[in-house]
C-alpha cells in the first residue's frame, strides 16, 4: 500500500509538472526557473523589482531594468539606490497597483509605500513601463509621477 501513494504522488507530480510546460513555452518555463525574478507578468516584475530595493539587493534589481544610459529613467533609479543606501531602517510596506487592468497597457501606475522609524509612512507613485523580452518582463522605464509624496529631501518641499 506504501508504494502505490508513492507512485501516485511521482504521477500528481509529473502530471502539475506536464501542465505547466504545456501552458507555457518551455523557454518561459525554463527561463522562471533559472532566473525567479524574471516573472511572466508585470505585477511580478514590478513586485519583485521594489522586493529587490528593499532589500538592498541594488544588482539584483539593476538586472531587471534595461534604461538608457544618462537617461532620466537611470538617474531615478540612481536616486532610489541612494536612498535606500543611505536610510537603512527604510522599509517597504506596500506596492498598489493604480492600473485596474494591467494586460493591455504599456504603463502602469505603481504607489509605493515606505516606513522608517524615524519618519511617517511616506509614498510615492510611479509610471513604469515594461517589455516582454526572452527572458520574460523587464523595466524599460521608471518616472516619478507626482512631487506631492517624496521621499527625502529637504522640510520645503524639494525633491530628492
Amino acid at each position: 500500500m506504501r508504494q502505490s501513494r508513492y507512485v501516485w504522488l511521482i504521477g500528481i507530480s509529473l502530471l502539475c509538472l506536464i501542465t505547466i510546460v504545456i501552458l507555457k513555452t518551455p523557454q518561459a518555463v525554463i527561463s522562471t526557473l533559472a532566473d525567479p525574478q524574471y516573472g511572466n507578468s508585470q505585477r511580478t516584475t514590478i513586485q519583485q523589482f521594489w522586493k529587490y530595493m528593499d532589500f538592498r539587493q541594488i544588482d539584483l534589481a539593476r538586472d531587471l531594468l534595461s534604461l538608457p544610459k544618462g537617461s532620466a529613467d537611470e538617474s531615478e533609479f540612481k536616486v532610489w539606490e541612494i536612498l535606500m543606501n543611505k536610510d537603512p531602517m527604510l522599509s517597504l510596506q506596500k506596492v498598489e497597483f493604480m492600473n485596474p487592468d494591467l494586460d493591455g497597457s504599456q504603463d502602469i501606475i505603481v504607489r509605493v509605500s515606505w516606513t522608517s522609524s524615524l519618519e511617517k509612512v511616506q509614498q510615492a507613485t510611479f509610471s513604469m513601463s515594461l517589455a516582454k523580452t526572452e527572458k520574460g518582463w523587464q523595466i524599460q522605464g521608471i518616472k516619478r509621477i507626482n512631487d506631492l509624496s517624496y521621499i527625502g529631501g529637504d522640510q520645503d518641499g524639494g525633491s530628492v
